[in-house]
């Protein structure tokens, strides 16, 4: 599934580390995911020395009420391709 998405502009901020109970967050309490952020939605198998994919260009760290292994299960990721 893919759909067009605005121009995101990164904000550098501090991320907690800190957990909690998931059924007593509220909209401030928050638990952080690693999103990665692949170039197209081919998931490369060339991985560098670094063991990342070629296809791989950065991270964004995305606030969620579940917790990181529930994103990491489902195999989330943000794609950018060029359109031509």
């Amino acid at each position: 599934m893919c759909c067009d998405f605005p121009d995101i502009y990164f904000l550098p901020t501090q991320i907690s580390t800190e957990t909690s109970n998931a059924s007593t967050k509220t909209d401030l309490e928050l638990y952080t995911f690693e999103c990665p952020v692949y170039q197209t939605p081919k998931r490369s198998r060339i991985v560098t020395t670094t063991g990342l994919s070629t296809n791989f260009l950065t991270s964004v760290y995305l606030p969620t009420k579940k917790p990181p292994t529930h994103w990491i299960t489902m195999q989330v990721a943000l794609l950018c391709e060029k359109k031509e």
